[in-house]
C-alpha cells in the first residue's frame, strides 16, 4: 500500500469503483446464489450471508460513485443521486409488491392476506426492518406465517444508508477537503457499530437492525475511500482474491443461523472485502467470477433477490409433494420472473433519462418519417427476442412440471384406538373424555372435504385470544389485568399458573366457573412454563425473567390462598431446556421440576392442584387454508414430544397425589388424529393456542374436570 496525498485524485486502478467491475458483478452471483439456496433448501445453513456479500458489495460502489461525482463536479448533487436510486431500486421493488399482493388474495386466504398487505405497506416505505423487528419480539406472532415480503428488511437497510451516509460525505468533505478524515469517520463508525452488534448479538431486534448492519455496509465504503487515499499494492492479488472467495464459501456453511452472529459474519464481510481488494484477476481463478454464466446471474441479481422469496411461499402453498417438483417449479418460476423483470423493468428504467417535454427544446429535428431506419445494437443476452424467450422458456417448464404434480386425495382417518400412536393413552382416570357430540364432531371435521365458513372468521385469527390478551404478564402490581370471575368479597381463589398455553384455557376456565362465586387470577407468563425449570426464550436466549417469576409466583399464591391451583404449559418446554437436555434426560428434568413445584405449592384437602395438559399441534390456518387445500392439509397426527410431555405431568401429578387432566381427546379422535376447526369453529388461532371461542365451548368439560380435582380421594 503506497501513501498518497489523501486529496481528491484519479483512482486507484484496478480497484475503483469508478470504472466497471466484472468481478463484481460475479460477486453478486454468489451472493444471491447463497440466499435462494439457503431459502429454498436450507442449505448451506449459514446462506443467509448473500445478503451480508450485497452489503459490503454496496457500500463499496455506492461510496465510490459518491466520490467520483464529488471529484467530478467538485459537489454532490442530492437530487441526482436519489433520482438514481429510485431509477435503480424503486421500479422492480414496485413491481414485485404489487405482484405480491394480487397473490396473496388469490392463494392466501384470512389473516395472511391482511398481514401480507400491512408488511408490503411497510416495505414501501423502506422500514421493513423495523416492522419485521417489532413482529419478531412479540412473543404470540412467534408462529406468524413468513412473510411474502420479509426480504425486504435488507433493502431498508440500504436505503436508510443511503439517507445518511452521503450527508456525511458532504458534511466531512466540506470541511476538510481531505479523504483521510472521511475515512477515520468511515473507521470509527463501522467499529462503534460492530461493537454494538457484538453487544446485541442476542436481542432479536439485532438481526434486523440498521446501527447494528451498518459495519458491514462501512467496511465496503471503507475500501472504496482508501483506493483513493492510498494506491493499494497488494502483492499476490490471485491468492487474496482466491481467499477471499473461500472466506465467503466458509462462511456460508460455519456462520451460526440462530440470532445475528456478528462475530461469525465478520468472516464473509472481510473475505467480499478481500475479493474487492483484489481487484479483477485473470486465469481459472478469476473465471469463477467472470465467466458469462456468474456475470449474468449477477447482473439480474437484484430481481432475483425480489422474487424468489415470494415464489418459495406461493408454490409451497400450492404444490404439495413431492419436494423434487417443488425445488424445480421454484427455480424455473423464479428465474423466468427475474429475467423478464430485469430486462424489461429494472434495465430500461434505469436507462431512461427524463427529458424536457418537445416544446421547450429550441432545436429543430427532423420528422421521424424522414429519419433512416436503423437496426438496433445487439448486445447479447440483454438484446433481442433473448431474454423474452429465456422467461417464456422458463415459465413454460413451469407450466410442465405443474402437470405432474399429484393430485390430493383426503386420507381416510381411522378412529380405532389400536391406530393411537405407541404411548397415547385413551381411556383411564387422567384422560378427559370428550361429550359424545364433541366427538362426532371431530370425526365430522376430520372427514370433511371443504372449509366451512368459520366462526370468528379466519382473518379475526389474530383476534380469537381477545379475551386473555392483556394477560401477558401479570405482575403484582398490574394483577387486574388478569383477574376474572366474581369481585365478592367471599369469592373463592383459583390461581392459573404458566405460560401462553395456561393463558388461553383461561376463558374455559372463567367459562367453567362462572356463577359458582370464584375469582380467577392468571399468574401467566409467555414461555415460562409452570414447572420451576430454567429455560431458553423463544429466541434462544437465557430467560432470567421466568426463573424470578417462578420464585414470584410461588409467593404470590401463598398470599391470594387460592382453593384450586391449575397448572398449564406448553410441550415445547422440552425443546428449550437451559442446560440443553433433550430425550429422556429433559423428560425428567422436567418431571423432577414439576414434582418440586406441585410440592411447594402445598396441595391439601383445601387446596387442589390440577396439571392440564395442552393442546396437541395442528397446522396453521393462515398457513395450510390455501386456495388449493383442503382440510387435511391442516390435521396433524399427536407427537411423540407431546405424549412425552404429558407422560412426565402425569407421572409428577402422580408422585405429588394430585390431578391431571388428559385433552387430547377433546381436540383429536381417539387415534391422535387433529383437525384445525370443529365444526365452524376454529379451535386454534396458531396452531397451539386455543382460541377464546373454541376454549369457552369446552366449559362443561373443563368444569367436570375440576370437579373431579376437587373431590376428596
Amino acid at each position: 500500500m503506497q501513501r498518497g496525498s489523501g486529496r481528491f485524485g484519479p483512482p486507484s486502478r484496478g480497484s475503483s469503483s469508478s470504472s466497471f467491475r466484472p468481478d463484481i458483478e460475479g460477486l453478486r452471483a454468489v451472493a444471491v446464489v447463497l440466499v435462494v439456496l439457503s431459502h429454498l433448501a436450507d442449505w448451506p445453513s449459514g446462506g443467509f450471508i448473500g445478503v451480508d456479500v450485497f452489503f459490503v458489495i454496496s457500500g463499496f460502489l455506492i461510496t465510490g460513485l459518491l466520490l467520483d461525482e464529488t471529484e467530478r463536479r467538485g459537489r454532490l448533487s442530492f437530487r441526482g443521486f436519489y433520482a438514481r436510486r429510485a431509477r435503480r431500486i424503486l421500479p422492480a421493488a414496485l413491481t414485485v409488491l404489487a405482484a405480491v399482493v394480487v397473490a396473496a388474495h388469490l392463494v392466501f386466504r384470512g389473516a395472511r392476506v391482511t398481514q401480507t398487505v400491512t408488511d408490503v405497506k411497510w416495505a414501501l416505505g423502506f422500514s421493513a426492518n423495523i416492522h419485521f423487528a417489532r413482529i419478531d419480539t412479540d412473543y404470540f406472532q412467534a408462529n406468524r406465517a413468513p412473510s411474502l415480503v420479509q426480504h425486504f428488511w435488507s433493502l431498508a437497510v440500504e436505503e436508510q444508508f443511503y439517507i445518511v451516509w452521503p450527508v456525511l460525505i458532504v458534511i466531512v468533505l466540506t470541511l476538510t477537503r481531505s479523504l483521510r478524515p472521511l475515512l477515520a469517520v468511515v473507521a470509527v463508525g463501522s467499529a462503534a457499530s460492530f461493537g454494538y452488534a457484538l453487544h446485541a448479538a442476542t436481542q432479536p431486534t439485532t438481526y434486523f437492525s440498521s446501527p447494528a448492519r451498518a459495519w458491514e455496509l462501512g467496511v465496503g465504503a471503507f475500501l472504496a475511500v482508501a483506493t483513493r487515499a492510498w494506491t493499494l499494492a497488494l502483492p499476490g492479488r490471485r491468492l487474496v482474491h482466491l481467499v477471499g472467495l473461500a472466506g465467503i464459501v466458509a462462511g456460508a456453511f460455519v456462520v451460526p443461523s440462530k440470532g445475528f452472529p456478528a462475530g461469525w459474519v465478520a468472516l464473509p464481510v472481510l473475505a467480499t472485502a478481500a475479493v474487492i481488494a483484489a481487484g479483477p484477476v485473470g486465469g481459472v481463478v478469476g473465471g469463477v467470477l467472470t465467466n458469462p454464466v456468474s456475470r449474468y446471474v449477477g447482473r439480474i441479481s437484484y430481481s432475483l433477490y425480489l422474487w424468489h422469496w415470494p415464489v418459495i411461499l406461493v408454490v409451497a402453498a400450492l404444490v404439495p409433494t413431492p419436494w423434487g417438483l417443488k425445488y424445480s417449479i421454484a427455480v424455473f418460476a423464479m428465474l423466468g420472473l427475474a429475467i423478464a423483470s430485469y430486462h424489461f423493468v429494472e434495465a430500461p428504467m434505469r436507462r431512461m433519462r427524463f427529458r424536457r417535454p418537445a416544446w421547450r427544446r429550441p432545436q429543430w429535428r427532423r420528422p421521424a418519417w424522414r429519419r433512416p431506419w436503423r437496426r438496433p445494437r445487439s448486445s447479447g443476452l440483454v438484446a433481442g427476442r433473448r431474454p423474452a424467450t429465456a422467461a417464456l422458456g422458463c415459465l413454460a417448464m413451469v407450466a410442465l412440471l405443474s402437470v405432474l404434480v399429484p393430485g390430493k386425495h383426503p386420507p381416510s382417518f381411522a378412529t380405532a384406538a389400536a391406530d393411537a400412536p405407541p404411548g397415547l393413552a385413551h381411556s383411564g382416570p387422567d384422560v378427559a373424555q370428550p361429550r359424545v357430540q364433541l366427538a362426532t364432531e371431530i370425526d365430522q371435521a376430520l372427514a370433511a372435504t371443504d372449509f366451512p365458513h368459520f366462526d370468528p372468521p379466519v382473518d379475526q385469527l389474530g383476534s380469537a385470544r381477545g379475551h386473555w390478551g392483556a394477560c401477558d404478564g401479570a405482575t403484582e402490581n398490574e394483577l387486574a389485568q388478569c383477574t376474572f370471575g366474581s369481585t365478592a368479597p367471599d369469592a373463592r381463589v383459583a390461581v392459573v399458573i404458566g405460560d401462553s398455553v395456561a393463558m388461553s384455557w383461561l376463558p374455559g376456565i372463567d367459562a367453567a366457573l362462572a356463577g359458582s362465586n370464584w375469582r380467577i387470577y392468571g399468574l401467566t407468563l409467555e414461555a415460562c412454563p409452570a414447572a420451576a425449570l430454567s429455560v431458553l426464550d423463544v429466541h434462544g436466549a437465557p430467560f432470567g425473567e421466568c426463573d424470578q417469576r417462578h420464585k414470584w409466583v410461588t409467593r404470590e399464591v401463598n398470599r391470594l390462598d387460592p382453593q384450586l391451583v391449575v397448572l398449564a404449559s406448553t410441550d415445547d418446554t422440552l425443546s428449550r431446556i437451559a442446560d440443553g437436555a433433550t430425550g429422556a434426560t429433559a423428560d425428567a428434568e422436567y418431571r423432577t421440576a414439576l414434582r418440586r413445584t406441585i410440592t411447594a405449592l402445598h396441595p391439601s384437602p383445601r387446596r387442589h392442584v390440577l396439571t392440564v395438559s395442552p393442546p396437541p399441534l395442528t397446522n396453521d390456518l393462515a398457513l395450510c387454508n390455501t386456495a388449493g387445500s383442503t382440510p387435511a392439509d391442516c390435521v396433524r397426527s399427536v407427537s411423540d414430544r407431546w405424549i412425552a410431555f404429558a407422560q412426565a405431568e402425569q407421572a409428577a401429578a402422580a408422585a405429588t397425589h394430585t390431578s391431571y387432566a388428559d385433552t387430547h381427546l377433546w381436540f383429536c379422535n381417539s387415534a391422535g388424529i387433529c383437525p384445525a376447526f370443529i365444526g365452524t369453529t376454529l379451535v386454534r388461532w396458531d396452531g397451539q393456542h386455543v382460541t377464546d371461542v373454541y376454549a369457552r365451548s369446552l366449559a362443561s368439560d373443563i368444569r367436570a374436570v375440576i370437579d373431579r380435582a376437587s373431590r376428596p380421594e
